[in-house]
């Protein structure tokens, strides 16, 4: 299972992830998110994080300037594109930074839509998240029913949307086809990243001890 930990905004919580068992390591550039991070503090993120994490930033609807900027100055490894973005965004993405991996995150509204989004991006992207359905694309914390996932069969995709242990362990139980996490508030104690909830997800997850 892929652990995606997303939402830092200090160096110091980056500092507490960058050597943890997990995957990729996120950063929000969306003024309208409480975790947005500027370009150049997204920049000073990614040279600490280590070559084997992935290091990516979310965006929504982004304008062309702001995809330059991210892939210009800073170091980033791959695009979440959370918003409405159109095919023509992506493909201007892929045209610039051909190297680069996209995301596609998807609000689980019903099946029908979010089998029709799939079916829309699928060619396009490397990943999806399905994550709760929001007015501010995101961010909430706040679960849906995982049920809705059950006939997703041909994708790779990662649920978010208030994911802690405790909601992994109901996860598991549906025997869906998801391939990982991605989490944000599951980590946080008042706002800070929580080593202890990382730890205990880490562990639960990958299977292992994780020192830290």
């Amino acid at each position: 299972m892929k652990l995606k930990f997303c939402g830092f905004k200090t160096l110091d919580d980056v500092e507490k992830a960058k050597n943890l068992n997990i995957d990729a390591i996120g950063v929000i550039h969306y003024p309208k998110s409480k975790r947005f991070v500027d370009v150049q503090t997204i920049n000073q993120f990614t040279q600490l994080i280590p070559d084997d994490k992935e290091k990516v930033v979310i965006v929504v609807n982004p304008s062309k300037t702001t995809i330059s900027d991210l892939i210009t100055h800073t170091g980033i490894t791959t695009i979440q594109l959370h918003g409405d973005e159109t095919l023509a965004t992506i493909n201007y993405i892929k045209q610039i930074a051909p190297q680069l991996k996209i995301i596609k995150a998807l609000p689980a509204k019903d099946l029908a839509t979010l089998q029709q989004s799939i079916i829309h991006y699928q060619q396009s992207v490397d990943l999806f998240i399905i994550d709760t359905p929001s007015e501010d694309f995101g961010g909430t914390g706040k679960v849906y029913d995982w049920s809705i996932l059950k006939s997703l069969t041909d994708i790779e995709f990662l649920i978010a949307g208030g994911i802690n242990l405790e909601n992994i362990k109901k996860i598991e139980q549906l025997n869906l086809n998801h391939v990982g996490y991605d989490i944000a508030s599951g980590i946080e104690t008042d706002g800070v990243k929580d080593s202890e909830k990382m730890y205990e997800i880490i562990e639960y997850v990958k299977g292992v001890q994780q020192n830290g």
